[in-house]
């Protein structure tokens, strides 16, 4: 009983430790993402359409989605991001992923339908301070950051994070 107790504290440690570690690294891939007032975003999307975050917000939180093609990580994420931009507002921006024709040829190839800026060297994306894909920023009604995370997370973590800056 004595050795079952000392595994599962033994575990516990483990599992606290690895938490703290990825919060860590997670905190410092974020560190340059603006933490206030989200920074102006006016684009034409691939479809051609003009998005401008600012007016967006107006209607309520967005969903700002930093992804790149030749991630491994956004290959889980996109299709989460695809089913919210459903029933959210969603703004991605295909980071250094090749010209429109080439981000528009992997959309289509992986049937996603999301809203999407290219943003072929980047400038976009360093504007914003992203790091490391995916990021994913959610700017409140008012204009500021009100969440941001970067590598996987779920729909429902999402949706919840959605919900309270409504």
């Amino acid at each position: 009983m004595k050795r079952l107790l000392r595994k599962l504290r033994s575990l516990a440690g483990f599992a606290l430790a690895a938490v703290l570690m990825a919060s860590g690294i997670a905190y410092y891939q974020q560190r340059d993402v603006p933490k206030d007032r989200a920074p102006a975003l006016a684009a034409r999307t691939l479809a051609g359409d003009v998005v401008d975050l600012q007016q967006k917000t107006v209607d309520g939180p967005v969903l700002l989605y930093f992804w790149a093609t030749w991630c491994g990580y956004c290959r889980a994420v996109s299709p989460v991001i695809d089913d919210l931009a459903g029933d959210y507002q969603v703004i991605s921006v295909a980071l250094q992923s090749g010209d429109g024709a080439q981000v528009q040829q992997y959309l289509d190839d992986k049937e996603l339908h999301f809203p999407t800026i290219n943003d072929p060297n980047g400038a976009i994306s360093s504007a914003w301070g992203v790091r490391v894909t995916p990021t994913i920023v959610i700017v409140g009604s008012d204009g500021k950051v009100s969440w941001v995370t970067s590598g996987t997370t779920t729909k429902w973590g999402l949706e919840a994070r959605l919900a309270m800056t409504e």
